[in-house]
């Protein structure tokens, strides 16, 4: 059927009899349109399938104005999710609202020139009544405290926002909080707050609102609150979550014991973050019921030392999915095997999502050390191997680590030349060092597709390893090893290695890990005969590589991996500040711009 055909079958006359305006809008109307669930389906795809919510606003705006058949479920649709109070003011009166300028407050923050009318009130409601999910504060569109506090106090009995599932509170300003209970209500599921700024404390006035927030929106199931704020009074916090009876998602800062216990047996639960570090006194072997948690499939713990995680993991019940762990402490390497050992309770089918990083506080980046003046790199490698903490080990003026003890590679590299003398069988002896008998607990896992390693030691695999834990994870799509600290020494996984966990894994989408690229004299004539087309960024943590092999590593890597368009390598705050860290830095990139060019 040709383009007009087809038109003319959609838009086309039911009956011929007089109609009011509507009848016969509809009579134009194919009457698959008059179904209410397939429009909203239509509005739905159109509000979730752009790319950003301006498009999608525009195409709904559209839509509504289209037909009166359309208008209200476009409507709805469009006001369903609101970034911010903004748009609803501006649907008002021209007269009630204004931008301030002035240079005490944000040169765009929304004021009121006067109080609402009833009509306004009336129309506000209309549109209010239609949102579904809120996200308070727009950054880009600020709304004045008074205007907060003019829509605390409706002229109404009922919720302003009746029909309101999820609310996303991240306005820092203490004085709104009390706008969060005129959003609350029964149909709230969904309840983030949001509290980026790390000095802000909560006090009681708002300590009050929150523990009043289980009784006003009973039915919350997600819930999400600030990790921080609650650092010298998490009873209360602990208290609110106790008061929630159906909780299936939980993120948060610090949990009493008590509370902690009382989760451990809830039903509904699934998912669970939460801190620990600042709870010094709270003792899992008596406050956790042995095999607690069964229910939840899905843990993030952050935690000061692996002491705290071993003693959890130990307590739980069930088979988790998902576990995601943050340390303060560096661990050492007995703690990471036994914390390995002890998941091999769990069902080997459940876990696969694996996470295992140190928190690194944030610290400048070292200038790149090939741009400094060579003779400030003279004394980089006249100390022996040893600790890092030595003073004199510094590169332009910044000392290099402290800490953990340097592989002989570094040294033997630091002052730029070739790979003379560098250990090809692994870093230092004395470098606190992860090997395949660390990670071999994991094979038993055959459902894994995610593994996550940073920590503040070295690594070694070489390609056999690297065959062994590939084989025993065929459903891997993600394998990172050491992406913030890098391997601190030659790898032993050369091109060999890096085609076996391709063929391995043929999910693979995501990798990061060191390259031995010593082999690579020139481009090969031949192909690999395996590739992986997923792979767009691929990270190569601390690899060291010459000058001379960039383009025959070039080639390899576009051969196996077609669509690479960025090469990730020396890309952190720790590796900037070792030996010769940009001139690594800067052949790699020379790489990824031969890979994608």
């Amino acid at each position: 059927m040709d383009s007009k055909g087809a038109n003319a079958s959609i838009f086309q006359y039911v009956s011929h009899l007089p109609q009011s305006p509507l009848q016969l809008e509809c009579a134009r109307m194919h009457r698959l349109f008059l179904i209410q669930e397939l429009l909203y389906i239509i509005c739905e795809h159109v509000r979730n399938d752009h790319t950003g919510s301006i498009v999608a606003g525009r195409t709904l705006a559209s839509l509504a104005r289209t037909s009166k058949v359309f208008h209200h479920v476009a409507t709805s649709a469009l006001w369903s999710r609101l970034d911010g109070l903004t748009p609803l003011l501006r649907s008002l009166a021209s007269d009630l609202i204004f931008t301030s300028l002035t240079t005490t407050r944000p040169p765009s923050v929304l004021m009121l020139r006067r109080p609402l009318k009833i009509a306004e009130w009336e129309i506000l409601r209309g549109l209010a009544r239609r949102v579904e999910h809120l996200c308070v504060h727009d950054p880009a569109r600020p709304v004045d405290v008074s205007i907060i506090h003019t829509l605390c106090h409706p002229p109404t009995n009922s919720l302003l926002f009746p029909n309101l599932k999820s609310i996303l509170w991240n306005d820092e300003r203490p004085e709104t909080f009390s706008f969060i209970r005129t959003l609350s209500g029964p149909t709230v599921t969904s309840l983030a707050i949001t509290i980026t700024n790390d000095s802000r404390k909560w006090h009681i006035p708002e300590l009050g609102i929150l523990a009043s927030l289980p009784y006003v929106c009973p039915n919350v199931t997600e819930v999400a609150l600030p990790t921080n704020a609650f650092c010298n009074d998490f009873l209360s916090l602990s208290e609110a979550l106790c008061a929630w009876n159906n909780l299936k998602v939980i993120k948060c800062g610090v949990i009493e014991g008590n509370a902690l216990a009382h989760l451990a047996k809830q039903p509904a639960l699934r998912k669970l973050s939460f801190n620990m570090i600042n709870n010094v006194g709270l003792r899992l072997d008596s406050s956790l019921p042995s095999g607690a948690f069964s229910c939840v499939r899905d843990f993030e713990i952050r935690a000061a030392n692996m002491s705290f995680v071993d003693t959890f993991i130990n307590r739980l019940g069930g088979s988790p999915a998902s576990l995601h762990v943050l340390v303060e402490t560096n661990p050492p390497p007995t703690s990471i095997t036994s914390l390995f050992t002890s998941l091999r309770r769990f069902s080997s089918a459940h876990l696969q999502d694996l996470s295992l990083r140190l928190m690194i506080p944030p610290s400048p980046r070292v200038t790149p050390v090939h741009q400094a003046p060579l003779q400030l790199l003279a004394h980089a490698h006249a100390q022996p191997p040893g600790p890092y903490a030595v003073p004199t080990l510094n590169v332009m003026g910044h000392q290099i680590g402290s800490g953990y003890h340097v592989p002989n590679a570094f040294y033997a590299l630091s002052s730029g030349g070739p790979t003379v003398g560098v250990p090809t069988s692994g870093p230092h002896p004395t470098c606190p060092t992860l090997t395949l008998r660390d990670l071999i607990p994991l094979t038993c896992f055959k459902s894994l597709r995610r593994i996550d390693i940073s920590i503040n030691h070295s690594i070694y695999l070489n390609d056999n390893d690297l065959q062994t834990l590939a084989s025993a994870w065929p459903c891997l799509y993600s394998f990172s090893l050491n992406d913030t600290a890098g391997w601190r020494a030659k790898s032993g996984i050369t091109r060999t290695g890096l085609v076996t966990i391709l063929d391995c894994c043929p999910d693979l989408q995501k990798l990061c890990i060191a390259l031995n690229t010593d082999a690579f004299m020139e481009v090969p004539s031949d192909r690999e005969g395996v590739e992986n087309t997923a792979m767009r960024t691929l990270g190569l943590a601390d690899s060291l590589i010459e000058a001379r092999a960039t383009m025959a590593v070039a080639a390899f890597l576009s051969d196996i991996f077609p669509n690479l368009t960025t090469i990730v390598a020396w890309d952190s705050v720790v590796m900037s500040r070792r030996p010769n860290a940009g001139l690594y830095a800067e052949r790699w990139m020379r790489v990824s711009e031969q890979v994608h060019g």
